[in-house]
């Protein structure tokens, strides 16, 4: 077991809630910046631009005491101090939903490292989140950042022979197997999709948070996480549609997701483009490209050219109503898993007679 970290557990849940707004904070100017950011501009130097935050309205930057998590949203009334036009919500939610991330967190694996690394491992799901929604996308380094959080923790936990990380067949880490299995699952669903349906059923954004998932949590953890974002999705989803359906009701289409339908088709691609994709993430390969580009390796700026291309083309699909991205329901499932996956497994083995009813 673990060794917790000394001191009273009322201590660290203040230091986690604290830093769980403050982490919050930035993850708002980071949803920012990588949603905007040009297809030329690195991570690095969107998330260390040198100007200060600033006001979406009036543009002029914000002081310190307009920065202080939770509290300078609220004592402003959720309006600029300067201008007064609204600030959007979404902010406050962001700060206090990593917050309560934090100590949910705690609660659940005391205070321990294992507890920091699952919130740098949600941490960047929940920009993962707030991005897709907006844009539809996930950028590439919050996937690449969970991956590593969960391989490099996995290793830690290994050195330090932390039950349930044990190295497979004594070579293989967890989280690297864990990874393949849950990147496999995605691809044989974008496969079976462009099979069935000729375009594609998965984007790889997904594909790579699943990977990302699979390398933090335990297998059956994370195989759990995808049903529960499958249920997730089918009631929130539901839910939407009938609203949507209902205030449309009897009038026509609208013209705007009339053209995002016909847009969303994009360029054609083929079964083996997708299966090489897949291959690549299989093999961790974009990994390694990713990192060559930005060691400027010239055949590595090169493979990367035509993903920077197909970022830039994002800004012209616009979503409709009805469109839902499947990413946020990915991010829910896994962190309701953390909690509940061992309980609903123990509980389908008990219905199906496998073993005994939990106590």
């Amino acid at each position: 077991m673990e060794q917790r970290l000394p001191l009273p557990i009322g201590f660290w849940a203040v230091i986690f809630g604290v830093s769980g707004a403050v982490v919050g904070s930035f993850l708002n100017m980071a949803i920012w910046r990588l949603a905007r950011r040009k297809p030329t501009e690195g991570v690095f130097w969107t998330l260390n631009n040198p100007r200060r935050s600033y006001c979406p309205n009036c543009r002029k930057p914000l002081s310190v005491l307009d920065n202080i998590p939770l509290i300078s949203f609220l004592a402003l009334g959720a309006k600029c101090r300067q201008c007064r036009e609204p600030i959007a919500w979404r902010y406050f939610w962001v700060e206090l939903l990593t917050a309560g991330c934090f100590l949910s967190l705690l609660l659940h694996f005391g205070a321990t490292l294992e507890a920091v690394a699952y919130c740098l491992f949600f941490s960047a799901l929940l920009a993962a989140l707030f991005i897709d929604l907006e844009k539809f996308i996930i950028p590439d380094e919050l996937n690449t950042f969970a991956l590593l959080v969960g391989v490099a923790f996995d290793i830690w936990a290994v050195a330090t022979h932390l039950p349930g990380h044990a190295l497979l067949w004594g070579w293989l880490p967890r989280s690297i197997f864990g990874a393949i299995i849950c990147a496999g699952v995605f691809v044989l669903i974008q496969l079976l999709g462009f099979v069935l349906f000729r375009k594609e059923a998965m984007g790889d954004g997904d594909v790579k948070l699943a990977r990302a998932i699979g390398a933090m949590l335990p297998l059956s953890q994370a195989l759990v996480s995808f049903l529960l974002a499958i249920a997730v999705g089918a009631v929130l989803g539901g839910l939407l549609l009938a609203i949507t359906s209902a205030r449309g009701r009897g009038g026509p289409v609208p013209e705007e997701e009339q053209v995002d339908d016909a847009a969303d088709e994009g360029e054609p691609i083929s079964l083996g483009e997708i299966a090489i994709r897949g291959v690549f993430y299989l093999a961790f390969i974009d990994l390694l490209v990713g990192l060559g580009a930005a060691l400027r390796i010239p055949a590595a700026v090169k493979m990367m050219e035509p993903l920077a291309e197909e970022s830039g083309e994002e800004d012209d699909f616009h979503p409709g109503p009805t469109h839902i991205p499947f990413g946020p329901y990915m991010v829910v499932g896994a962190f309701l898993a953390v909690f509940f996956a061992e309980l609903l497994i123990r509980w389908y083995l008990a219905w199906t007679g496998l073993t005994a009813p939990p106590p």
